[in-house]
């Protein structure tokens, strides 16, 4: 899929099945592999409850190039943030057909590898990553909320459409009316108070 061992990859989680035992592999291929316990560990050690850490690989994961979550259970963590980097822009999530690539660990497990990089390509390729996708039961609203929770570029009702992308300029613009609006209400109430008093 084009990840080489430069890759920059964060791993959230707590302790993992197996420890270290199972990750060695893993950290041979990608040795960059980082998790909570390595960033700012002084000051999220004080915090007992684990909260900021949990808050910590929430925001990694939120605002990391590509997310892939560890299982398909429920899982509040996976669900929302799934669903925050859909409403974000539809950043790339991978969530890979498990079922259908059990199959071909399990056949190289035992020694027939002939042609698995060929099948987990064509197992990756009808992967969603993160584009719009109508919600299928089971899928959680809250992993996927399109396409109800999202604007309408053509949408017949005003309040559905997209906002513009110089939303911001619009903003401002609109506050600064406003402010010119209250400032020129002001002023013409200060200058009958002043014909009031000097009559």
């Amino acid at each position: 899929m084009g990840f080489d061992n430069t890759t920059r990859i964060y791993l959230a989680s707590g302790k993992l099945f197996g420890g270290e035992r199972f990750m060695k592999p893993f950290k041979a291929m990608f040795p960059r592999l980082e998790n909570n316990s390595m960033i700012g560990s002084g000051k999220l050690e004080e915090d007992n409850r684990g909260l900021a850490r949990s808050a910590v690989d929430y925001m990694v994961c939120l605002l990391s190039d590509i997310f892939m979550p560890t299982y398909d259970g429920p899982s509040n963590f996976a669900n929302n943030l799934m669903g925050h980097r859909l409403y974000y822009g539809f950043r790339t999530t991978i969530t890979p057909n498990r079922k259908a690539l059990a199959p071909i660990f399990m056949d190289m497990e035992e020694g027939r590898a002939s042609g698995y990089e060929e099948r987990i390509r064509q197992v990756m390729f009808n992967t969603h990553f993160g584009a719009p996708h109508k919600r299928i039961h089971p899928e959680s609203f809250y992993t996927n909320s399109w396409p109800e929770c999202f604007c309408q570029m053509k949408a017949g009702n005003q309040a559905d459409r997209c906002p513009p992308d110089n939303v911001n300029d619009v903003l401002e613009s609109q506050f600064q009316n406003k402010e010119d609006v209250e400032a020129e209400a002001t002023n013409q109430t200060d200058s009958t108070s002043s014909m009031e008093t000097g009559v």
